[in-house]
């Protein structure tokens, strides 16, 4: 990776240092919720990559040109969103584990995940809105932020219905991964720091041209590492995926791919309760014989010439430029 100031891990201790600060004051001011507080924090400290907090930074150093210490609450705002979408995600999915540690709902309940998630969400908008950057300025960002709430919203939203229906396309798959993750993941996070510090519409359109692609190609990956990734790596079963029949982009794909029996066993296995580890394998040769696998990691490939065209015609330094080419490969070759 490139030399620059804050380095990725840099960046991500001090907005760890700054979430540690934030909860702790939060269990003092609300002693009776310290036990919801102190959940947030064992998830925040399971691990993550903070890229949503990097690419704010990043995005607010790429517009103003010069130092992005004020947008550090802004940014690590983001997390506390982020831990707000993953608990209650977790509950939906009935997940038992996150980050190599047991999920909140599986050590809680889910009636205590929820309020866990749902203080995670009142914490982040608190912190975004008195992260000292001015009223006018942080009006200015709020749209970007709220949009990003909404999005993943939606994007669950479809998500949940799409898993209810036997047969779901390339595209509506692609949408989903679009709304739930990438969008929120990428695109508005950088949006939201660029805003911050004041970009263009011109700036913004730049940005938009790296991020949109850059975030879909971060939900295809996980997507694959979903299903073919390492237990040790992801800090979750690589059989959650296929067991709880997540209507992905691998699972449009594979089933565009198939006829007769095939098409039958995956439509009906996939997301079965009473799946043997047997019927998982078979599950995994058919997403590769049929040549998704092949066509996704393809297409991740696409995305990732379209990320590269993106970030060389962007108008700003070379020091951002760098930070955000290391968090683009970050997010496109990670494996966890």
């Amino acid at each position: 990776m490139s030399t620059y100031e804050p380095s990725l891990p840099d960046l991500r201790a001090r907005i760890d240092l700054r979430l540690d600060e934030v909860l702790t004051e939060r269990g003092r001011e609300l002693p009776d919720a310290a036990p919801l507080v102190e959940e947030i924090r064992r998830v925040i400290a399971a691990g993550g990559k903070r890229l949503r907090p990097s690419f704010c930074f990043w995005g607010f150093r790429a517009v103003s040109g010069g130092p992005a210490d004020e947008v550090l609450d802004a940014a690590a705002a983001l997390e506390l969103l982020h831990t707000f979408a993953i608990v209650h995600d977790d509950i939906m999915d009935k997940a038992t584990d996150r980050r190599g540690i047991a999920s909140v709902n599986a050590v809680k309940g889910d009636d205590v995940a929820l309020l866990v998630g749902d203080l995670a969400l009142v914490l982040a908008d608190d912190l975004f809105m008195h992260s000292g950057l001015g009223p006018q300025v942080i009006a200015q960002g709020f749209g970007c932020y709220s949009r990003m709430r909404q999005e993943v919203i939606a994007g669950q939203y479809l998500d949940l219905e799409a898993s209810r229906s036997p047969e779901v396309t390339e595209a509506q798959a692609r949408r989903i991964a679009v709304l739930k993750s990438g969008r929120y993941s990428v695109e508005e996070p950088l949006a939201i720091g660029a805003t911050l510090a004041g970009a263009t519409e011109a700036a913004l359109g730049e940005l938009t041209r790296f991020a949109a692609p850059l975030g879909e190609a971060f939900q295809l990956r996980d997507d694959l590492l979903g299903t073919f990734g390492s237990a040790t790596a992801t800090g979750k079963s690589v059989d959650s995926d296929i067991r709880q029949g997540k209507r992905n982009i691998l699972f449009a794909a594979t089933l565009a791919r198939l006829s007769g029996d095939d098409r039958r066993f995956f439509t009906q296995r996939w997301g079965a309760g009473d799946l043997g580890a047997s019927e998982i394998e078979d599950l995994r040769a058919l997403i590769v014989e049929s040549g998704a696998r092949g066509a996704t990691e393809g297409l991740l490939a696409h995305l990732t010439l379209e990320v590269e065209a993106g970030l060389d015609a962007l108008a700003s330094d070379e020091t951002s430029k760098a930070a955000l080419r290391d968090l683009a490969r970050v997010s496109i070759e990670r494996d966890s």
